[in-house]
């Protein structure tokens, strides 16, 4: 449960409040008649509201920090290679490799988009990850996230 410990309280009654469970963080979530019902429901609350790892979104937006250097323009340096992202349009994106004087061919028409091509091109963002971002991208973000190597 990412580390989170429950703090579930009998009250003493026999009614079907007689459980409070509370989380370290957000303070009580409700009160329960059973202990077990508590254990689920903080189980629940856990994995939603305080997930484990970050989303793959997340995770490639982590590596591949991305800093507005001017008014439409973007660079990040990984390795060697410094990129540097053009917005040409609206919803259009051009990737440069600075140091090789080489433009990286892809349709990109978000900042994401080039954060995923940037990542593969410097070999940091495996193929799997790539794909689950571009998942999330269309879907939105998922229930529960899965760290991907």
């Amino acid at each position: 449960m990412n580390g989170l410990q429950a703090k579930i309280t009998d009250d003493g009654t026999a009614g079907p409040d007689r459980f409070a469970l509370e989380c370290p963080e957000c303070g009580e979530l409700g009160r329960h008649r059973f202990v077990l019902l508590a254990r689920r429901a903080f189980e629940e609350h856990a994995d939603d509201v305080h997930p484990a790892v970050d989303s793959p979104l997340d995770q490639i937006r982590s590596l591949v920090d991305l800093a507005e250097s001017e008014p439409g323009t973007w660079q990040c340096g990984l390795g060697p290679d410094i990129y540097l992202v053009r917005q040409r349009g609206e919803g259009r994106y051009e990737v440069e490799v600075v140091g090789r004087r080489a433009v990286i061919d892809a349709e990109l028409v978000t900042l994401d988009a080039a954060r995923i091509v940037i990542g593969g091109h410097a070999r940091l963002v495996s193929p799997a990850l790539a794909t689950a971002v571009t998942i999330q991208l269309r879907h939105g973000t998922p229930a529960v996230a899965v760290p991907l190597e």
